[in-house]
């Protein structure tokens, strides 16, 4: 594992990067606007399309349509999701417990929420 990251910043910017890149390479989706924010053990990281997809648009419509988008989204992201664990845990010196993701298929958002097993404060002081 990496040096453990001295400050929330630092942690916030790394983990931003790292989502990033995942959600470029393996989700194959393009981001504009991406923001970390980091609370004891929780990071929460929210990305806006920088473009959005003509037919997922369409089918977001419709409320089943919506749901399938997000579970799709969901399934996606659970089949790599141990690949972005790893960069992670490699870049801000931390394990991770748990990644959960949410997308908004209209609004073109997608939420990650990342669980570490220790609350930043702790880890940062080691």
């Amino acid at each position: 594992m990496a040096r453990v990251l001295s400050n929330k910043a630092e942690i916030e910017y790394a983990v931003m990067l790292a989502v990033l890149d995942f959600q470029t390479e393996f989700m194959k989706s393009g981001y504009s606007h991406v923001q970390a924010h980091a609370y004891d053990e929780l990071i929460y990281v929210t990305s806006a399309r920088s473009t959005s997809i003509p037919a997922e648009k369409e089918l977001a419509r419709s409320t089943d349509g919506h749901e399938l988008l997000r579970r799709f989204h969901r399934a996606l992201f659970d089949s790599c999701q141990h690949v972005l664990r790893g960069r992670i845990e490699q870049a801000i010196g931390v394990k991770v417990q748990n990644i959960v993701t949410d997308l908004d298929p209209e609004a073109g958002l997608s939420t990650v929420v990342i669980k570490l097993l220790e609350p930043i404060t702790q880890s940062s002081t080691h």
